[in-house]
């Protein structure tokens, strides 16, 4: 159930579901990076540096609920358009009953939590890490050339 949006509404790619069911979540929700007044919705020490919407997607698909990426939305409150801070993912966490899809998550602050959890443990971020700290290490090796 993974659907990629470009610049169809929602009622295009899901029919006449109720979109009042679906729940938005933006990078800048997660960002350790932001402060609460610019829209960080988790506490510092689980929040992710710049995380992106791909990530987000990549988690909530891993727990088999069903979801939209937007990468085209924007958060509100994002004074920079940068592409990496772009999208959002929309996520059906109950049946129309109320009941949650998920009986591990079953609200959007428990997912929100969640996915925090889980992006660095992503294989992409673990990719990213390792060759930062191969960078960083063979800067340190190098020897400084200066005036005597």
């Amino acid at each position: 159930h993974y659907f990629i949006q470009s610049n169809l509404s929602m009622v295009d790619v899901l029919g006449d579901a109720d979109n009042k069911k679906w729940n938005c979540i933006y990078p800048a929700y997660l960002n350790s990076n932001k402060s609460i007044k610019q829209g960080r919705r988790v506490a510092k020490q689980c929040a992710v540096e710049n995380p992106t919407c791909q990530e987000i997607s990549d988690v909530i698909q891993s727990l088999g609920l069903q979801h939209v990426t937007q990468p085209s939305k924007h958060y509100t409150r994002e004074t920079d358009r940068e592409r990496w801070q772009l999208g959002r993912v929309k996520v059906l966490l109950a049946k129309e009953d109320g009941t949650p899809i998920n009986e591990t998550i079953t609200n959007k602050n428990e997912l929100m939590q969640y996915v925090a959890t889980m992006i660095p443990k992503l294989k992409s971020r673990s990719a990213k890490a390792t060759e930062s700290q191969q960078q960083s290490a063979s800067g340190k090796n190098k020897k400084k050339k200066g005036k005597k």
